[in-house]
């Protein structure tokens, strides 16, 4: 295991107001002077950084002295998150004739002088970019940076709420924390990076007992009166409580959605992703930039629509995302009150202020049992320098469905199967045009070519209309929840229905096809598939086949206009369901389609009464990375390319952005 992944699984689990104490190291003392002799010494092998002035302004940021450094805390615009998560990183280099290689940029570090708020934005960082899959060039440049923190004594800005969530105790996210006594630091040790760059490089001595009280003493007077929010540690239960708090809609009418509140903040960690080619047309890169749920067009999708329409559910996320969803996750608030976002808000809307209107107006039941599962034993996985690294594919066959949808056959370059299930997703590149997350349209095989059936509304499916066979593209997946084993298995001996709308065909053949390699298994199989006319249905021949099957086996189709040869049903989707044979407890419902369509059937299929957990769908959503770090797919706490795009309807039911 990586250094990082053994401390984050060393850091003792507690409630937000107790911040946590390392176990096996012992306090000590060294004087300032001796301090910053030593970081002169190591500007030779250490990038250095630490709060200074450049151009008159104050920020964190290399220094070539330590004479540089200004001890006296001023608040930053950006945080220190900055060096391990650039604002502009490219993180792919490639060549025209497919020479891809993960590009890292970084150098031994030390972050000197970082302030408790922006420490514990840094363990959440930590965890968010190791989980799950594990971010390589975050936990590159983590793993070569020592974070030297200084402890605060006293509020550091009007606009600093620390106190509210006990950030102004460091719980993590540091390697060393300082404690200024006067001419001399008192220090903690928090990880054994942190002891042995202790041992390596400064003096030190046992530490003074009466200079650290009266420090703590001098700390305690000055945040005594600074009480935390009322109920703290219930705060995820009464965000999910308040959905519906007037509140939202006043602060939404204030706020301009221009996302500057998403770009100071410490704790998140958005990106987008674009690539580039160098003017010789040989060369390019592949960049993610800071990108921010606050700005209209985060969560549009390719079809056009967005799942985040309206700036008061975009206020409502960006807010729940840090006391409710991050909270929840993570076991601390996932706003650390550094007040970054209230100084850079033109209409100064303050998670302060929202926070303790919700709770003011909330019920809170004393004793009852807060909503939130801190990762304590969260898996964390190795980095994977190529975990953004597509592989080569070859077009080895493209068929014209319709004026819109193409049918590519791919084959990967190693010949390996692509190793999918029903309903998962590839990550399709076009190198210098980017990528596009793409449903897979064929059942699983253990051939190395699979089917993908685009629609061109992108760049990147624009561009894919342009290939030709034995073309090139690149690959990354299979990524997101499918159709898995245990769902299928649950399908056995039931009465399945099908329920496609336009596009939705394409993902949902992947299973259909399945299926129908062995139809007795199931008690009945019917497929209702709807389009707008008959010239945008999606493989006719195939639908040809399986209307002529027979036995348990039935294909009902409609079309919202229809022509002269037209002989099946006219109308919506849903005009299909009130004369289908159905046994509700015996039913499984199956739906893929557009975002409008699923309303609607959901609707029917409860007046037909299918239960809920009979119910399974496909979501679209913006995937950019696939491995769950650039947000674009959230769904309140839900990553859709790892938690779906399948889903149980009962595990989103509740959730207003899922419908």
């Amino acid at each position: 295991m990586g250094w990082l992944s053994q401390i984050i699984k060393r850091l003792v689990r507690t409630s937000p107001q107790k911040p946590v104490t390392p176990t096996g190291f012992g306090m000590v003392q060294t004087r300032k002077e001796d301090l910053f002799a030593s970081l002169g010494t190591l500007l030779s092998r250490y990038r250095i950084a630490a709060l200074t002035e450049r151009k008159g302004k104050i920020l964190f940021d290399y220094i070539n002295d330590p004479r540089e450094i200004i001890l006296d805390y001023q608040p930053t615009v950006l945080s220190p998150k900055k060096f391990f998560f650039p604002q502009e990183e490219v993180f792919l280099e490639y060549t025209a004739n497919g020479k891809i290689n993960p590009k890292i940029d970084f150098q031994d570090t030390i972050l000197f002088g970082i302030r408790p708020c922006d420490t514990n934005a840094i363990k959440i960082l930590d965890e968010a970019f190791s989980e799950s899959n594990g971010d390589p060039n975050y936990l590159t440049k983590r793993e070569h940076t020592i974070v030297i923190a200084i402890d605060c004594h006293k509020l550091c800005d009007e606009q600093g709420f620390c106190y509210k969530t006990h950030s102004q105790n460091v719980t993590g996210g540091a390697d060393i924390l300082l404690f200024d006594m006067g001419t001399d630091f008192a220090i903690k040790i928090f990880t054994q990076k942190g002891k042995d760059f202790i041992d390596e490089y400064l003096n030190t001595k046992a530490l003074d007992p009466n200079l650290f009280k009266a420090y703590q003493e001098r700390r305690h007077d000055a945040f005594k009166d600074l009480k935390p929010f009322p109920h703290l540690e219930y705060l995820p239960e009464i965000f999910e409580n308040q959905k519906d708090h007037p509140f939202w809609a006043s602060e939404a009418k204030r706020c301009l959605s221009c996302g500057s509140c998403i770009f100071v903040c410490p704790t998140c960690y958005c990106f987008d992703v674009a690539d580039e080619f160098a003017l010789n047309l040989h060369e390019g890169e592949r960049i993610r930039r800071w990108d921010a749920c606050m700005l209209h067009s985060f969560a549009k999708v390719a079809g056009g629509e967005n799942f985040r329409q309206e700036t008061e559910n975009r206020v409502r996320h960006r807010i729940n995302k840090k006391f409710n969803y991050l909270m929840s996750k993570h076991g601390q608030s996932g706003c650390v009150g550094c007040g970054r976002c209230v100084r850079a808000c033109l209409v100064k809307i303050s998670p302060k202020v929202i926070a303790e209107t919700l709770i003011a107006d909330n019920n809170v039941i004393e004793g009852s049992a807060p909503d939130v599962q801190p990762l304590e034993n969260h898996h964390i996985k190795e980095r994977d320098i190529r975990l953004y690294v597509p592989e080569k594919a070859t077009l080895t066959r493209i068929i014209k469905m319709t004026d819109k949808e193409t049918l590519y056959e791919v084959e990967l370059a190693s010949g390996r199967p692509l190793g999918h299930e029903p309903g998962q997703f590839v990550q399709v590149s076009l190198l210098g045009i980017g990528e596009a997350p793409i449903s897979i349209s064929s059942e699983p095989s253990n051939e190395p070519r699979f089917e993908l059936c685009v629609r061109a509304v992108g760049d990147v499916t624009h561009k894919m209309s342009e290939l030709n066979v034995g073309d090139t593209l690149y690959i990354r997946g299979p990524f997101g929840h499918g159709f898995d084993a245990d769902i299928l298995e649950r399908m056995k001996n039931k009465h399945l229905v099908f329920i496609s709308g336009g596009l939705g065909y394409a993902p949902m053949r992947s299973l259909v096809n399945l299926v129908l390699q062995t139809p007795e298994h199931y008690k009945k199989i019917s497929i209702l598939n709807g389009c707008k006319t008959p010239e945008d249905r999606l493989f006719k021949d195939e639908l040809a086949n399986i209307s002529k099957m027979g036995g348990n086996v039935e294909l009902l189709e409609t079309v919202d206009c229809a022509d002269e040869q037209w002989t099946c049903g006219v109308g919506v989707i849903t005009t299909l369901l009130p004369d289908l044979d159905m046994v509700s407890d015996e039913t499984i419902a199956i739906i893929v389609g557009p975002p409008i369509m699923y309303k609607f059937v959901l609707r029917s299929l409860k007046e037909r009464h299918i239960p809920p957990e009979n119910i399974y769908m496909s979501l679209e959503r913006r995937m950019k990375c696939g491995v769950g770090k650039c947000g674009h797919c959230q769904i309140e706490g839900i990553y859709v390319c790892q938690k779906g795009p399948v889903f149980h309807y009962p595990d989103i039911e509740d959730k207003e952005e899922a419908i």
